[in-house]
């Protein structure tokens, strides 16, 4: 199977990228850097929003594409907005055009949990109201009707991901799970505000990829999902954990600042993705906190 994935240098991309091809699929990246900063087969430089999407197969060299794996995304928010909807929509728009006009077998891409703005009924399902909170999460909802209106009117299987908080070597050193890690390795007290009692869901990239590819290779997949693990914790229990995992010395200690999404609970139903392509969630929070310790360690 050959398949391009796009944003392939990103982090959640690089790992996605591994994992392919660990599994036999031939990966071509794509990015908007000049050089692959990721392990692929081969690499292209090319810009989804401007690019002519037809000189893709002139620069790579294979002579036809199966499959679309979709992770490129602008994450920016104001003052750059517009710029946020051109890239992501269009890119995606050209996309879904392409796979058609070449006749692949799917495209699948990921979106995002927060879509739904706040979570209102526990656990988390497909059918819960949208309300984004962001520009780019309007884009990433319309992304998903983009995506289905290319299944019902061409034929082209396409299926989206609602992913909640991913974790894993390279993810955003300024996210929570990063941050208690590398508090904990340098024995320094966790602050938390509020009761420390929002909930969130943490899923390792590794369980991402193998979803994604779980939908490559089944028919059966097709629509939204919610793509989540069973990593439910509040932010008080994620930092009791990585303090015991980690054998750390640090205290937690609770700052004089309300959290208004104390009462807030991710907690993600995942039925419909395991019923569909049997994905069923690997990586526990334990082992992402023993990988991503060791992965600061070696940084440093």
């Amino acid at each position: 199977m050959k398949v391009l994935v796009t944003g392939s240098n990103g982090f959640i991309g690089g790992h996605v990228c591994k994992y392919l091809l660990n599994q036999g699929v031939y990966v071509i990246g794509l990015d908007l850097h000049d050089e692959m900063r990721k392990e692929c087969s081969e690499y292209i430089r090319f810009n989804l929003a401007t690019d002519d999407m037809s000189k893709i197969l002139d620069t790579i060299s294979v002579d036809k594409i199966d499959a679309v794996v979709h992770l490129a995304s602008d994450m920016r928010h104001e003052p750059y907005t517009v710029d946020v909807v051109t890239n992501n929509l269009r890119g995606t728009q050209k996309l879904l055009e392409y796979c058609i006009e070449n006749k692949m077998s799917s495209f699948v891409q990921l979106s995002s949990l927060p879509v739904i703005g706040s979570p209102k009924e526990v656990p988390i399902k497909e059918n819960h109201s949208i309300k984004p909170p962001t520009v780019y999460h309007v884009t990433k909802y319309t992304q998903e009707l983009l995506a289905d209106y290319s299944n019902y009117t061409f034929g082209l299987r396409t299926a989206s991901f609602r992913i909640c908080a991913p974790v894993g070597t390279g993810v955003n050193p300024k996210t929570i799970f990063p941050t208690f890690v590398r508090r904990a390795l340098a024995g320094e007290d966790i602050t938390l505000i509020g009761k420390g009692t929002r909930r969130q869901t943490y899923i390792h990239v590794n369980d991402i990829a193998q979803a994604l590819y779980k939908a490559l290779c089944n028919e059966n997949a097709q629509g939204t999902y919610n793509l989540a693990s069973y990593n439910n914790l509040s932010n008080k229990e994620l930092a009791e954990i990585i303090i015991k995992q980690l054998g750390s010395s640090s205290k937690i200690e609770f700052l004089d600042t309300p959290d208004p999404m104390d009462d807030y609970n991710w907690e993600v139903c995942i039925d419909k993705i395991a019923n569909d392509i049997g994905y069923k969630p690997e990586v526990g929070i334990e082992y992402a906190i023993d990988e991503y310790a060791r992965y600061v360690r070696e940084s440093e």
